[in-house]
């Protein structure tokens, strides 16, 4: 059913933390975090167990105080938080288990997920909801994800996140998998996912099509390897294919500058694709995007407004000096 609520869970500083080495300081994670929080994230993820004093060069923030800026900025967005239990021990998770908490995720390997067995237990104790991360599941056949994930489901867990570690998983596996998972916990589900293969936003929608009820994303896809599936990107898709999304699109595109802004200063970049996402959410002749470029600056009029009515009026190649004219009509 595609009136349905889907959800963002943005992991753009943790997946994205990786791609500059856990560096983040604390006035990137409160800038980053009320952007996420204005363009509707329903979670905003933090990582523990990575960046405890791992990777952190003296100024930069550790795990901890990334948990605790993000719980005190955030307004409306909930805050996430993935465990890795091989790397945070039981008395440390403990005092992580605040009533402020919208979610606990732990980082299991999906050919075993025993390791999250009590760390579920004392979520649940405190009334924090939980959920299992499975891991490298490109791996492993659906039969085996979920037979691991029936134990999630019996360990106490409220959610499981299928997670393509590797970016290696395609569409008709992604389906199959979600499906028998499903069909063994009717649990809440999620997809994580990385772009190795170009898939990213396609998997997630075989996720989405196939039940899921939230997907992982991140602003311009900043994350470890080739990233992850684009905030701003699966926000256009989400609403072209009329789910209920939290997430705003045009506020995920505008926070892309505001990310390589601040990533810039860690040799780290990605690309803003806010142009191309309005044309092929507007459905206009891609090569018109140099015009509006160009009228856009010329006749100072909004990229958006300008491709908004290019497409109103059904503007086709050939019609150049109509849009040139109503560029400056409405400027």
């Amino acid at each position: 059913m595609k009136d349905r609520k889907i959800q963002i869970i943005d992991s753009t500083l943790r997946d994205g933390n990786h791609t500059v080495n856990n560096n983040f300081n604390l006035d990137d994670i409160k800038t980053i975090v009320g952007k996420l929080d204005k363009l509707g994230a329903d979670f905003i993820e933090v990582g523990y167990g990575f960046g405890s004093g791992y990777f952190q060069k003296e100024g930069y923030a550790t795990d901890h105080e990334i948990l605790e800026t993000a719980l005190k900025e955030s307004k409306n967005s909930k805050i996430a938080i993935l465990v890795f239990p091989d790397k945070v021990d039981l008395e440390v998770y403990k005092k992580l288990l605040v009533k402020e908490l919208g979610l606990v995720r732990l980082a299991v390997q999906a050919s075993n997920v025993e390791p999250a067995k009590e760390y579920i237990r004392l979520a649940k104790e405190k009334n924090i909801k939980v959920g299992g991360f499975m891991m490298m599941a490109s791996r492993l056949s659906a039969e085996e994800i979920g037979k691991e994930a029936v134990k999630l489901k019996e360990y106490g867990a409220d959610n499981i996140t299928i997670t393509d570690s590797a970016g290696a998983m395609e569409p008709s596996k992604v389906i199959e998998v979600m499906e028998v998972v499903k069909s063994k916990t009717n649990l809440s589900l999620g997809f994580h996912t990385h772009d190795n293969l170009g898939l990213a936003v396609g998997n997630s929608m075989a996720a989405v099509d196939s039940g899921a009820d939230f997907i992982d994303t991140a602003i311009g896809g900043l994350g470890a390897g080739a990233g992850n599936t684009r905030t701003e990107l699966l926000a256009a898709v989400l609403h072209k294919e009329g789910y209920q999304v939290n997430a705003d699109m045009f506020e995920a595109i505008s926070s892309v500058k505001t990310l390589r802004e601040i990533i810039e200063k860690y040799g780290v970049d990605v690309k803003d694709m806010g142009d191309l996402i309005l044309i092929g959410y507007y459905g206009i002749y891609s090569a018109f995007i140099k015009l509006v470029n160009k009228l856009s600056e010329k006749y100072n009029v909004s990229k958006k407004v300008l491709i908004e009515e290019i497409a109103a009026k059904g503007f086709v190649p050939g019609d150049e000096e109509k849009i040139e004219y109503l560029a400056k009509t409405l400027s």
